[in-house]
Parts: structure tokens; C-alpha cells; sequence
């Protein structure tokens, strides 16, 4: 049962800040949740991260799994860190299926038969009443038994999770069911989360969006994901650009939103790039700086063919630099999200948001940030509004 000293919220988090920002705080309780592939992908690690976040919120959380035995599953668990356990309870539908014995105390007896697979898990939705409810994996349902009789008990769950208050998210990789039935399932949904896992230059990635049903509702783009040991899951950029004409202060802004950099100068100055790995605001991103000098400007095209996002660098001193500034920002091509950084803000002679507007004919669209990025003022303002934008979803 739920502890009764912890707040029942009408959000669930993700754990992930920057997409629990577009969902106004996360996932609504009661809703649905179909977490979806038309192939494998690591949709897995997303569920249980959703689930550990839950956990360590305070909430009871309910974990169906039909392929892993549950000391198993528990094991895995662990490489997210430390969470109440006493928070996570199981269906065991595995043990029957491996002839083992089980302590867990909602098990599946009889995998062949889906009015009791599905009573097991309606009698532990009504007796542990969870926040939030995995169920790894709908596929497992669908390859075994015929379609209608799925689709009417996969309603009958969502029907007894709307009861209890939970938000169910229903697992499924898409192996057997046409269009038209895979449209059926999404509509049953409150919110799609849909994943791809890729190969590109020889790495695989990961990405995600979330997509929300109703008319008008929530679409967010593709947004690339990591793990990490004890952490979790984490948005993950894997190239920002920061760059801009030369001295606009790109060096620092890199040094101050990093939590180590590297810088390759000749007497102070930056004559091929700086890197610098943030972790900070909840994501993960590789920043890449490239000098402004002209003669230095096949570099930054070498750079900019692959970016998740731009860090555009002036400094709001010169408008003279104005006009290089709209060159090199033309060079990266249409698309790109970016952030103009103000910099050197505090300086006599800046200038107003305006004249650097016109100066760079920006579309009232284009965010202009002023920073002082020596003292590090408002630099992560302008990353976490870039990684918003690449997010999208507004």
C-alpha cells in the first residue's frame, strides 16, 4: 500500500530535467504511456530509469516482467545507484516459464493462459495501488495469443491502472501487428514514447521523443540519450559548436560551462579548437570551440557539418564584428538551433539587443543571451535554452 506520509503528485518524473520541463513537470497521473520500437532499442533502460526515479521519490512502483526473473531484474536494477527496494514490486512471470521456485508474491502460474496473466497483474495494480507501472513486455502477449483477445485485456488493464491512479507505460517492439492495429494501440495512449537505436560512424546512438496523443498535444524531436553507471539516463549532445568572430570570448565560455576543457593556443589566442564535456542541468553534451579568424575557417567547416546545436559567441562591444558574425553564422546552414551569446555584457559600449539584431539581421525568433562569461553570468542560462530548443516540443 502506499505510505500514507508520501505526497501523491499529479505528475510522475522522468528523471530527465530538461524533458520533464516540456511535459510541465512529467508524465500526467493517471495516463498511459506506450513505449515503442519497430526494432530493438534501449527502451528498456528508459523504463527502468523511469522506475527507479519513482522510487526514489517516495513512490510504490509495479514492475511486470515476462523475460527476466526478478532477482534478476533486481541485480540490474542496481547499476542505477542506490533506491528503496521495499518501493519496487514484481509480477513474476518467469519463474513458472524456468520451472523455479519464486518468494515474489504476484506470480503468473499459468503462462498460457491470459484471463489469469492478466488477473495476476489487475490483482497487483488493486493491492500495491503504484504511481507507476512497467510492463515489459506487451510483445511477449502479442506472439502468443490472438490479437482481439489482447487488445480487449490490454484495455482492461488500462481501464484498472486509471482506477488506481497509476501511470501504466506498456512496453512493446512491434514484430507481427499491421499499421492499422499498431494506430489502434497508439490511441489507447495518452503519450508515445517512441526510440531508435543507430549506428553512425561506427557508434550507436540512441534517441527518443515523446509524443502525446491528444490534438495538439506534445511533440518533442529526437533526443539523444546515454547511461551511466549509478546515474541513469541522461540527454546526451554529442557535438555543440561554440564559436563566433575572433576574441568574442569562445575560450571561456567552453573553460566555464565544462567540467574539464582542453584549449589549443598560440600565445593566447585559440588557433584550432577548444573541447570541453558538460555534465550539468541534466544532460550530457561535447562542446567543440573554433577559432574566428578567417584563415581558420575550414576548420569551423569541418566542424559544423554534424552539430546538434550552436553556441554563436560575439562580442557585444564591436559592432564592427556584427557583419562577420552573420558570415559564419550563414556557413553552418539552415536548421541548426542556435543561442547569439552577448558577450562582454558589462563592458562600456555594449550594445543594446537591437543594433545587434539589425547587425546580424537575426529573426525575432533567434534567442540573444548577454552574458559575462568571465564570471560565468547567464552562460548556462544560454545553454539550457539551447538544449531546450534542440529538445523542442514548444
Amino acid at each position: 500500500m502506499p505510505d500514507p506520509n508520501v505526497a501523491v503528485t499529479a505528475r510522475v518524473s522522468t528523471g530527465i530535467p530538461i524533458i520533464d520541463d516540456r511535459l510541465g513537470g512529467g508524465f500526467r497521473r493517471p495516463s498511459t504511456l506506450l513505449f515503442f520500437s519497430e526494432i530493438p532499442s534501449e527502451k528498456r533502460l528508459f523504463a527502468e530509469h523511469f522506475v527507479v526515479t519513482g522510487m526514489r521519490a517516495g513512490e510504490t512502483c509495479l514492475y511486470v516482467d515476462f523475460f527476466r526473473a526478478p532477482q534478476l531484474a533486481r541485480r540490474e536494477f542496481a547499476s542505477f545507484g542506490s533506491f528503496p527496494a521495499e518501493r519496487l514490486v514484481f509480477v513474476d512471470a518467469t519463474s513458472t516459464q524456468l520451472l523455479l521456485p519464486t518468494t515474489e508474491k504476484h506470480r503468473i502460474a499459468n503462462i498460457d493462459d491470459l484471463d489469469h496473466i492478466v488477473t495476476v497483474i489487475k490483482d497487483a495494480l488493486r493491492q500495491s495501488r503504484p504511481a507507476r507501472v512497467v510492463i515489459d513486455s506487451m510483445e511477449f502477449l502479442a506472439d502468443r495469443f490472438d490479437r482481439k483477445l489482447v487488445m480487449r485485456y490490454w484495455r482492461e488493464l488500462i481501464e484498472t491502472a486509471n482506477e488506481v491512479g497509476s501511470a501504466v507505460c506498456f512496453m512493446f517492439i512491434n514484430w507481427t501487428y499491421g499499421e492499422v492495429e499498431v494506430q489502434e494501440i497508439q490511441s489507447m495512449c495518452d503519450f508515445v514514447v517512441e526510440f531508435q537505436t543507430t549506428m553512425r560512424g561506427g557508434i550507436l546512438r540512441n534517441t527518443l521523443r515523446v509524443m502525446e496523443t491528444r490534438e495538439g498535444g506534445l511533440r518533442t524531436s529526437w533526443v539523444p540519450y546515454t547511461f551511466r553507471e549509478l546515474v541513469g539516463l541522461t540527454v546526451y549532445f554529442p557535438r555543440i559548436l561554440v564559436t563566433g568572430p575572433f576574441s568574442a570570448g569562445k575560450s571561456t565560455v567552453v573553460r566555464t560551462l565544462s567540467k574539464t576543457s582542453v584549449s589549443v593556443d598560440r600565445l593566447g589566442t585559440t588557433v584550432a579548437f577548444d573541447y570541453g564535456n558538460v555534465d550539468l542541468l541534466g544532460l550530457e553534451a561535447e562542446l567543440l570551440g573554433t577559432p574566428g579568424q578567417e584563415r581558420f575557417e575550414f576548420i569551423f567547416r569541418i566542424f559544423a557539418r554534424e552539430v546538434s546545436g550552436l553556441l554563436f559567441v560575439i562580442d557585444a562591444t564591436r559592432p564592427e564584428e556584427l557583419p562577420r558574425a552573420r558570415q559564419m553564422l550563414d556557413l553552418v546552414g539552415e536548421g541548426v538551433p542556435y543561442v547569439v551569446l552577448a558577450n562582454k555584457s558589462d563592458l562600456p559600449g555594449a550594445m543594446p539587443e537591437r543594433e545587434i539584431r539589425d547587425g546580424m539581421k537575426l529573426p525575432e525568433s533567434a534567442p540573444v543571451v548577454f552574458t559575462v562569461a568571465t564570471e560565468g553570468t547567464r552562460v548556462r542560462d544560454a545553454l539550457k535554452l539551447l538544449a531546450e530548443m534542440i529538445v523542442g516540443g514548444r
